[in-house]
């Protein structure tokens, strides 16, 4: 009989609840659960994760990539999950850096992907700072899959990334019936310096569709333009 066939998988998740409570337990129930369904399903569904790596995340939600795109409201960098996918797709970019205890941060262009006050962000940050507490992430295997994933916070345990099929942040992002809107599979886009390629890691090289500009080029824009409207108007009232 197979570790999940004895145990279940209600079985885990509250022995995953109950290590919450104790310091390190969540950390070590994840990295244990993640070993034993390594073993079962053959696979790791977190091989990607290495330090330097370049990969994309697909949302089983909207079966897209997770993309970092300026607010039309705010102009502020926001996430999405209705990118493309590849490496035309700047955007949809994530490099992985590897913490302690198998913990990982994402960014693009030291721009963070991370939870704050229970909702998805971008952190905007630099290559002299620390990574925000924020944006610190444990991975999770879905219990039975040999490629999807969970991602929760560390700063917020019991908050998982999250997007319905129209590629928008879930609200209710704690949640413990953990669907398909939960749910992730890992693209890699280029390996890190001094990474062993993986076989068959299924690289994208291509894509039909068209990739839309870098975020950074959009937001500079807009900046411009706001610069040159008010420009405008004061040249006007005067």
């Amino acid at each position: 009989m197979s570790f999940f066939g004895s145990l279940g998988k209600k079985a885990v998740e509250k022995a995953y609840d109950l290590a919450s409570k104790v310091e390190g337990g969540r950390d070590y129930l994840t990295n244990a659960a993640n070993t034993v369904n390594s073993l079962v399903k053959g696979k790791d569904a977190r091989v990607y994760l290495k330090p330097g790596n370049v990969i994309q995340f697909i949302s089983r939600g909207s079966g897209r990539s997770l993309q970092i795109v300026v607010s039309k409201d705010t102009n502020e960098l926001i996430c999405d999950a209705i990118g493309g996918t590849g490496p035309y797709f700047p955007n949809a970019n994530w490099l992985v850096v590897c913490g302690q205890h198998s913990r990982y941060y994402f960014h693009n262009n030291y721009n963070y992907l991370g939870i704050r006050n229970g909702k998805i962000v971008i952190i905007p940050s630099s290559s002299n700072e620390k990574p925000p507490n924020e944006a610190e992430f444990r991975v999770q295997d879905v219990l039975g899959s040999a490629q999807a994933i969970y991602i929760e916070s560390v700063h917020v345990p019991g908050y998982f990334l999250s997007f319905d099929e129209d590629g928008v942040a879930g609200d209710g992002i704690k949640t413990t019936t953990k669907e398909k809107f939960f749910q992730f599979e890992l693209h890699l886009i280029a390996y890190g310096p001094g990474i062993q390629p993986e076989k068959n890691d299924n690289t994208i090289e291509t894509s039909e569709e068209a990739s839309p500009p870098p975020y950074w080029s959009v937001s500079a824009s807009q900046q411009q333009q706001q610069s040159q409207t008010g420009y405008n108007a004061s040249s006007t009232s005067s």
